[in-house]
């Protein structure tokens, strides 16, 4: 690669405690997708992890220019409104909201100016460190992308309610006329507990079960918990990214999980 094509290529990282993606895209070459999994090592840190998957996987070249973005999968993220989004107070509001969390940490945030406000998160600091050895990074958390998803998500009824199955965590937001009306992430090991949880923040969110619509996506059993799901909702309808995003090898690759090819295709 010249050293043009370089600056126009995106390296995209999901990092999960189950694994990492890396997906490798040129977004003027709608074909140029080169993806890898590499499944973590529960033996060794995060960060240790990612070092040997950096090094296992074929597309990276340290010397090389790009774009990179990291997705961090955690259930530990808040919202704060812009009003009262000043950098410095950051670890204030984490801790609050978080007080035994591991000090060993990085803050970062992602501000959604189309919402009106930001969400902030952690980084294991031997991640962040691992990450930023590559180059200047982007931090994203799966909340911060679906949040800014639905801006442009546009639907004939303003009012519904997203879910996200994924990994061990079911995500969900309502939404008005395309703002967040509330999101919450939920610890689920079983379509039991998530379905639990889904009815919950349905109810107290005031939802129809005969008129109001829940959009679904996501990688964990999506099919099958819709089938439970319909039992409560009448109306429910799964977001396959074929029908969202033009199609090229990003959305026909089944291993790409939803958050990472919205990061890609909706930035």
């Amino acid at each position: 690669m010249t050293k043009d094509k370089n600056l126009n290529r995106t390296l995209s990282i999901r990092i999960s405690t189950d694994g990492f993606c890396f997906c490798d895209y040129i977004p003027s070459q709608p074909d140029s997708l080169d993806y890898f999994f590499y499944a973590t090592d529960k033996a060794r840190s995060l960060a240790a992890n990612l070092r040997m998957g950096i090094e296992e996987c074929p597309f990276i070249g340290k010397d090389e220019d790009c774009a990179i973005k990291c997705i961090i999968e955690t259930a530990e993220f808040t919202t704060i409104p812009f009003e009262f989004d000043n950098k410095e107070d950051y670890r204030r509001f984490y801790g609050h909201c978080f007080p035994n969390c591991n000090g060993n940490i990085e803050i970062v945030a992602n501000r959604l100016n189309a919402q009106g406000f930001t969400i902030i998160f952690p980084v294991e600091k031997g991640l962040y460190d691992e990450i930023c050895s590559l180059g200047e990074a982007t931090f994203y958390t799966p909340a911060s992308i679906l949040a800014g998803f639905v801006t442009h998500m546009p639907q004939d009824n303003g009012k519904y309610m997203l879910a996200y199955l994924q990994g061990r965590y079911s995500l969900f937001m309502s939404v008005k006329e395309g703002h967040v009306e509330l999101m919450n992430i939920f610890g689920c090991d079983n379509g039991q507990d998530m379905l639990f949880y889904l009815l919950s923040m349905w109810k107290e969110q005031g939802f129809s079960q005969t008129d109001d619509t829940l959009y679904i996506c996501g990688d964990r059993n999506v099919e099958e918990n819709m089938l439970a799901i319909g039992k409560f909702i009448r109306h429910k309808n799964r977001l396959n990214p074929n029908g969202i995003f033009a199609q090229n090898r990003l959305n026909m690759t089944r291993e790409v999980p939803f958050d990472l090819q919205t990061l890609i295709l909706c930035e």
